[in-house]
């Protein structure tokens, strides 16, 4: 008797190594996420403080003043760029996740066809043994009745 052979292992295989894909591009793609919502928070909060300074100041001159606009200015673009890649990945991250659902879903399909597989062949292997002890009991009983 031999043991239980999925031929469909390959295919199981592969499935479970684009599952480990999927599972690791959406973990980097939520990585991107909290980098990209980091740099916003800490240019929120430099932002923040220039403001504060800027209220603390009791008079300035207009070198400051125009460093403070082209500063502001510098900031609303980085946060519009931040935003652009915070929507961006947030869009990376669906598809990503759709992409992994699937992939889930096709490993669990290989995985029950394996197990069904597997009940068939154990099924056929007991019957097998069942007629093989049949069949030797069958002939011990002759043997002894001959």
């Amino acid at each position: 008797m031999s043991g239980f052979r999925f031929p469909l292992q390959r295919v199981l295989s592969w499935r479970e190594s684009q599952l480990s894909i999927e599972e690791a591009d959406l973990e980097r793609l939520r990585f991107e996420l909290t980098t990209i919502e980091n740099a916003l928070r800490e240019l929120d909060s430099r932002e923040a403080k220039e403001v504060e300074l800027i209220q603390c100041a009791r008079s300035l001159r207009g070198g400051e003043l125009a460093g403070i606009a082209g500063a502001r200015k510098w900031v609303i673009g980085e946060r519009k760029r931040l935003q652009s890649r915070i929507a961006d990945c947030l869009r990376g991250i669906e598809l990503k996740t759709a992409a992994l659902m699937e992939a889930r879903r096709k490993v669990r399909l290989m995985e029950r066809l394996k197990e069904r597989r597997r009940a068939t062949w154990t099924l056929e292997e007991n019957r097998a043994l069942e007629d093989l002890a049949g069949e030797s009991a069958i002939a011990s009983w002759r043997r002894e009745h001959a």
